[in-house]
């Protein structure tokens, strides 16, 4: 009986520690995806600011020495310009105040696909670059997302079956 007891609360310990490395995730997206938002409304008309990088970007696709192809069409360019900060921000929040999240996890995971269309999915020095942005960010935070998405899915999922519906 105390072998039992002793696997229950190490069970428990151990989901614990699954919940709060996840809420700790996801508070982390969440956070960063506020900021970036804000700092793309700050820089948003500087000389290659967001604007203009938008605007004027080829999109890279798979990367890997792929010039690109574009820039982007104006009549979806400019919307993404103006709304994809604000989305940043929205989302950001959601995450951080734990509502939604599997939909906000959702819109994230579509804006960071976006991101490694535009900038390439492995950069033109290779997968390991020295000292430059590359594909792993997005595709961690990418993950990330899907993890804080699905978790919120089998937490409600969970609470909608115990609760009879």
């Amino acid at each position: 009986m105390l072998l039992d007891t002793d696997n229950r609360s190490s069970l428990r310990s151990q989901r614990s520690m699954v919940r709060q490395s996840i809420a700790t995730m996801r508070v982390l997206l969440g956070l960063f995806f506020i900021l970036s938002g804000i700092a793309n409304y700050l820089y948003f008309n500087a000389p290659g600011g967001f604007f203009e990088t938008v605007t004027q970007l080829k999109l890279k696709l798979w990367g890997w020495g792929f010039e690109g192809i574009g820039p982007m069409p104006a009549i979806l360019a400019y919307p993404y310009a103006y709304l994809l900060p604000a989305t940043e921000m929205i989302v950001g929040t959601l995450f951080v105040i734990n509502r939604w999240v599997r939909w906000a996890g959702i819109i994230m995971m579509l804006m960071l696909l976006s991101f490694i269309l535009a900038f390439g999915l492995i950069g033109s020095n290779g997968l390991l670059p020295n000292n430059q942005g590359n594909w792993d960010k997005n595709v961690f935070m990418l993950l990330g997302a899907w993890i804080c998405a699905a978790y919120d899915h089998y937490l409600v999922t969970r609470k909608e079956q115990s609760n009879g519906f």
